[in-house]
């Protein structure tokens, strides 16, 4: 036969070979190897055995009947391999115009130099569909042969706008852009670029959760909520696991109060939901719950039954994911890690810190129950704990010894309302003074005072730049006195950074304009430092004092001006949102008479006491969220 006929036989056998079918997660086993890297991930041929939890929710794409898969959890579960995998079955398993969203189009340009370009370069089935002409591929697009594909950035409704796509890649959704009163989220419009292709359209949405409100959380409520259920390795029953059933040794608590934590380390067991199971034998003969082995290997072994079962009917189309931190295969999912950790947030001074756990580690929304705030509550911050005694103004409680003051000043248009604060970086802080300084001179003495009189190795100062009259002034004032710890403060309601470092340039014009003369400034989530201060004047985070009502004796204007500094501090209290709007707390916070000074300088005083903490080592951050300083336990409410 010659060399034509063979190669006509040999195509013909080609076109008749039966299509491959296989589910993507069977297609990524098959075709698809990770490369080298500090990818999430271990290098190598790709393998769901130590996390079979995300098989179904890759196969969700090749579902008909669903158009919205939601995979839900902490950090380091999975969430990007889930979308990874997802994206190389659509380049070469089944070829469709896609559309990746990151956070930004930075993060996703971080994304596909680091894990997706990598990706489709160590894959001949991958590189052998990009295009030959080299300008066709981009960080940013990759134009395959009838499936090109796009990565941009959620944090711009234009940037989600644009052609025709049959399927979307929603990384970390929240945080991008909310919803606005003229504009539907960016996911919402990132769905409406798909719906030309109707019942084939595909999204796959996957990311940790903040708050209820927020788009993570409200899309997995829309599907039916599946979680993973595992088998008990000692009673058979199944269940999905959750935090509340961890244990550990209640003796491992000291007398002082304080954790052993290596001792919690060691006893943290996973328990059964069944009171019956052997796990839970009195005398401790057949242990006292899971050890972390047979945790992983419930997790693992669907032979015996662990899959993915619905909690809730969910929108038709949707499909919801959840996976908390217990499921994770890797020692810092271990029982004991998660369980020190989880005390280490509650002792760290701040509720941020223990919604970090609760996002980061569990995979969980935050719940903000509002604090019962009253005056008798606000009352008792004048009690200091022992070994300390109440104090008077211009005082700090005796045997504290102070390793920073903070002074929080607000700016008006003819004078300098200003908080003193002195504290240690465990989180303990008294207010020292309050008042209203004429002058910036004034101020510079305020400092210089009360790092004297107190003896504190460092001292701040944080200025409100928001005041429009004087924000020039008070830009180049910041600027004169940074060399001794001045800062700027500028506050939004909700941002999407807790706080987020700023040069800000103070000449604006003229000579000195653009000459590199900057401060630091930050910018400041108002609400979430509000709450923060909110649970300390309720006494929920106990480490936050102020000075008593002044002696008897003393003068009409010294007790009129204290009396003033409480009412301020009273004056914001949060109230219902109206009307709700999704990605936004359900409350917001409301000044009774606008006269709110004093409490706008204890909020930038918080937040620039949380950046510092933050910016020092974690070893020393360590030491004091466990006890090892003088720390008093956060309310886990």
């Amino acid at each position: 036969m010659s060399a034509a006929g063979v190669a006509l036989r040999l195509f013909i056998a080609g076109f008749l070979r039966p299509v491959e079918r296989l589910l993507p997660s069977q297609w990524c086993e098959k075709h698809i190897e990770l490369p080298p890297g500090k990818g999430e991930t271990k290098p190598g041929a790709v393998s769901f055995v130590d996390r079979p939890y995300q098989r179904e929710p890759l196969d969700s794409f090749a579902d008909p009947t669903v158009t919205d898969i939601v995979f839900v959890g902490p950090t380091r579960i999975g969430k990007t391999f889930f979308l990874r995998m997802g994206l190389a079955w659509s380049i070469a398993g089944d070829p469709a115009p896609t559309l990746w969203v990151d956070a930004t189009e930075d993060k996703g340009k971080d994304v596909s130099k680091k894990e997706l370009r990598p990706m489709i370069e160590y894959n001949s089935i991958l590189r052998e569909r990009k295009p030959v002409n080299r300008h066709n591929v981009t960080d940013l697009q990759i134009l395959f042969p009838g499936a090109a594909f796009t990565i941009v950035g959620g944090n711009s409704p234009a940037q989600v706008a644009g052609d025709t796509v049959k399927r979307t890649f929603g990384n970390e959704l929240d945080k991008w852009s909310d919803a606005t009163a003229k504009e539907a989220s960016i996911a919402e419009l990132l769905r409406h670029r798909t719906e030309s292709f109707e019942d084939e359209r595909k999204h796959g949405w996957s990311s940790t959760p903040t708050i209820e409100q927020a788009v993570t959380w409200q899309y997995f409520l829309r599907g039916d909520q599946r979680k993973w259920q595992c088998v008990c390795p000692r009673c058979e029953t199944l269940q999905a696991l959750e935090w509340d059933n961890v244990k550990w040794d209640p003796l491992a608590k000291q007398a002082n109060g304080k954790w052993d934590l290596a001792r919690v380390k060691a006893s943290a067991r996973y328990s059964c939901i069944n009171a019956a199971c052997a796990a839970h034998d009195p005398d401790g003969s057949r242990g006292t719950g899971w050890t972390d082995a047979e945790r992983v290997a419930a997790i693992q072994d669907v032979e015996r039954g662990a899959r993915w079962l619905p909690t809730a009917v969910g929108q038709p189309g949707w499909r919801s994911y959840h996976v908390n931190g217990l499921y994770g295969p890797l020692k810092t999912n271990s029982c004991g890690e998660l369980a020190v950790d989880f005390l280490a947030a509650k002792n760290a001074g701040f509720l941020m810190t223990l919604q970090d756990f609760w996002n980061s580690r569990m995979g969980l929304p935050w719940l903000d129950n509002v604090s019962d705030l009253t005056v008798s509550k606000f009352a008792l911050r004048e009690s200091p704990p022992k070994p300390w005694a109440a104090y008077f103004r211009g005082e700090i409680p005796a045997g504290f010894d102070p390793e920073w003051v903070i002074i929080g000043v607000d700016v008006q248009s003819n004078r300098l309302p200003y908080v003193v604060r002195a504290g240690d970086w465990a989180g303990n802080s008294f207010t020292v003074d309050h008042g209203n300084a004429p002058t910036w001179k004034d101020l510079d003495q305020v400092q210089v005072d009360y790092q004297k009189r107190l003896g504190a190795p460092s001292s701040f100062l944080i200025v409100d730049v928001n005041y429009e009259e004087r924000r020039a002034e008070t830009l180049e004032r910041i600027y004169e006195r940074k060399h001794r710890g001045w800062f700027g403060a500028e506050g939004f309601e909700l941002a999407k950074d807790r706080v987020r470092l700023e040069g800000a340039d103070v000449f604006l014009g003229g000579k000195l304009a653009n000459k590199g003369h900057k401060i630091v400034k930050l910018v400041i989530s108002l609400y979430e430092f509000k709450v923060e201060l909110e649970k300390r004047f309720a006494g929920e985070i106990a480490n936050w004092f102020s000075y008593q009502l002044p002696p008897l004796g003393a003068t009409d204007v010294e007790a009129e001006e204290q009396v003033e500094y409480y009412k301020q501090l009273l004056d914001e209290r949060r109230v219902p949102r109206r009307p709700a709007v999704q990605g936004k707390p359900p409350t917001v916070f409301k000044s009774r008479s606008g006269n709110n000074h004093f409490f706008d300088c204890e909020v930038y005083i918080l937040a620039l006491f949380w950046t510092l903490q933050k910016s020092r080592s974690y070893v020393a951050r360590k030491k004091q969220a466990t006890g090892e300083r003088k720390t008093v336990e956060v309310s886990t409410s």
